[in-house]
Parts: C-alpha cells; structure tokens; sequence
C-alpha cells in the first residue's frame, strides 16, 4: 500500500490520481463477461470517466448486438482525434485510457525541414560552423 498526502496534491496530480482510479476500478468490476443491464451500469460508468477526462461526445446512448457482442454507438465530438464507430465496452474502456481504437493513429512526424534547401533530389542546410549538411533523396 502506498501511503501520500492529500492536501500536498497539486490539482494536476489529483486529476491524474482520479483517472487512474477510475480505469483501475472499470478494470476490476468488469473482467468478465457481462449481461445487457451489466453493460449498460458499466456505460453510465464509462461515461463519467470520460467525462471526468474531459472527454465529448454527440453520441453514446445507442447499442446493438453486433458480432456476437453488444457494441455502442459513438459518435465523438473531436474527430480529429477520435473516431465515430460501433465499440465493445472495453474498446470504450480503453478509450478512457486513451488507447484502443476509437484513438486516430497519429501519422508519423515529417522531419523538420525548416532551415533546408532541396537541389536535385537533394537536402542541404548550413550549419553554424560553416560546414554543409546533406541528405539525399
């Protein structure tokens, strides 16, 4: 058991400690399979947690039985990070956690081309020392 103080907790710090709390406490409960009223407790569930997250969304009351499974409905308010789709409990789950895959995969980061010149296929910037640095295409 881990003993902390409280009152020493910064704002940021509390809000991180409930966001774990909460996820660790949605991971305990439901590590079974579920009937429909349990998986609607758990949405209202996964709604605060979200919520608490800061998390939004134009839709998520809708379900249905899909692929031998109970999927939700979301439709996210962010879609640039997050996508609308049909979702099992622990996909939304995982949400809360920010993975899975209502998360938009992030696209790998081009390389910093600021400060580069391209002739002929080839990049080339000056350093400080007066030297030149190339990279071909």
């Amino acid at each position: 058991m881990i003993d902390f103080d409280l009152e020493s907790l910064s704002i940021p710090e509390l809000e991180r400690l409930r966001d774990a709390i909460n996820q660790r406490l949605l991971q305990l409960r439901y590590s079974t399979p579920r009937s429909l009223p349990e998986l609607l407790r758990m949405l209202e569930e996964v709604k605060v947690v979200l919520s608490d997250q800061g998390k939004e969304w134009r839709s998520l009351e809708r379900w249905q039985w899909m692929d031998g499974q109970i999927r939700f409905w979301l439709n996210p308010a962010d879609q640039v990070h997050y996508r609308p789709g049909w979702y099992t409990i622990d996909e939304l789950i995982l949400w809360s956690q920010d993975r899975g895959p209502v998360l938009v995969p992030q696209e790998e980061e081009e390389e910093e081309l600021e400060g580069w010149t391209e002739i002929n296929g080839v990049r080339i910037r000056w350093l400080p020392d007066g030297t030149m640095e190339r990279i071909e295409g």
